[in-house]
């Protein structure tokens, strides 16, 4: 039965019925700038009405209870679902996007009632492969087979599913018996109009190379590795800006910038005066910072982890080293650093990729054209099956 859309409106220009669609938002590490990225790229949309759900991650309130409060899975879930059913009282919802899965868990009976698209950076089994980097601790086995009883019931109550990688998509289709048709892929993107192309020339001016590290966990992110790198083998030829809160000191090169938000005038002027782009993180799903970088046509050096290798093509774009391996990051540092031309011609494959694939405005217009399809009811099973059939083009499969 075809659902008639009444909440939303009217679209004025085509006379279409304009869903009203929550966006219920992850508030943690980088999803903050991803929900920024998406909110500004869905501005000028027309045909549906948006009620922007923001979920936040500090501990006041729930996160004083005890067990609960320090549990974000726990702590977010209750928040989402407080949320979602205050902006449903108020005025009904006719679909729900749900950024991410970790605050979905009390979520299963509005989503039985209401379309959702579920968006995923990664699953839970891709979180526990990644267990050490995130100081995440695999659960007794009984505790995890709960836990993945839990989510399988919210999870089968998804109309459709989105993910950021391949990476997480193959886990969700393996690991959990999802439909790939079921899921569509769409590469977390930024704003590539904010990151201008440059003068390259001007850009080398005779000074030492800049190598920009751009991670508020210094040690997942693999700052610490970065530095020692720096210190011992490349202080003589570059100069290393740190994006941090971490407590390290500046001075003998390195320069520390503390406090900068997503897109402020500070962040963008590092982003076009830098050479380089290096984040040799431990553990990641697919780093927002990633699409910085290419929109910023910098040469990218990272590791082997999440769905990277989905964001920089290795020998092409940058350089994809194993995780920890300190001998690599050296080598493919030294090797960019006394080569302005493979800098240049890294960057602009670099851009290239962002521009195809990491660019915001194509992932949400893909999102919104799916959730008005199913806030008007059963055409957006068929989009959504026909998107996820795509071969992977434009950041899209």
């Amino acid at each position: 039965m075809t659902m008639v859309v009444r909440h939303g409106g009217t679209d004025t220009q085509t006379g279409a019925p304009r869903p009203r669609i929550g966006f219920v938002m992850e508030q943690a590490l980088g999803h903050v700038a991803y929900a920024m990225n998406l909110r500004a790229a869905l501005a000028g949309r027309q045909d549906f009405e948006p009620v922007w759900l923001e979920v936040p991650y500090a501990r006041t309130g729930i996160g004083r209870l005890p067990v609960v409060g320090q549990n974000w899975t726990l702590r977010g879930s209750i928040r989402a679902r407080r949320l979602i059913a205050r902006a449903h009282r108020q005025q009904p919802l006719d679909a729900l996007f749900i950024h991410t899965q970790t605050i979905s868990l009390f979520a299963g009976g509005f989503m039985r009632r209401i379309p959702t698209l579920l968006s995923l950076d990664a699953t839970p089994r891709n979180i526990d492969a990644l267990a050490a980097a995130y100081d995440h601790r695999v659960g007794h086995p009984m505790m995890e087979r709960l836990k993945r009883a839990l989510l399988m019931r919210v999870w089968r109550d998804a109309q459709a599913y989105t993910t950021w990688s391949a990476w997480a998509k193959a886990s969700l289709v393996q690991d959990y018996g999802v439909a790939a048709s079921r899921v569509t892929v769409v590469h977390p993107g930024v704003n590539v109009s904010a990151f201008p192309l440059r003068d390259e020339g001007a850009r080398q001016g005779g000074r030492r190379t800049r190598l920009l590290f751009v991670g508020g966990d210094l040690r997942r992110k693999g700052g610490d590795l970065l530095l020692e790198t720096y210190r011992r083998h490349l202080s003589d030829a570059c100069e290393l800006h740190l994006v941090t809160g971490a407590d390290v000191p500046s001075g003998d090169g390195v320069y520390v910038h503390r406090g900068l938000a997503p897109y402020s005038p500070e962040l963008l002027q590092l982003y076009r005066d830098a050479d380089i782009f290096v984040l040799p993180t431990r553990g990641d799903c697919l780093a927002v910072v990633l699409g910085e970088a290419m929109a910023s046509s910098l040469p990218i050096v990272t590791t082997r982890v999440g769905g990277h290798a989905e964001a920089v093509a290795d020998g092409e774009s940058g350089f994809l080293i194993d995780a920890g391996d300190g001998a690599a990051l050296r080598d493919r540092l030294q090797r960019l650093a006394g080569d302005p031309a493979l800098r240049l011609r890294m960057g602009r494959a670099a851009r290239a990729i962002g521009e195809a694939r990491f660019n915001m405005a194509t992932g949400a217009s893909t999102l919104a054209d799916l959730l008005v399809r199913l806030g008007r009811g059963d055409a957006g099973r068929e989009a959504v099956t026909a998107a996820a059939d795509r071969p992977v083009q434009d950041g899209v499969t």
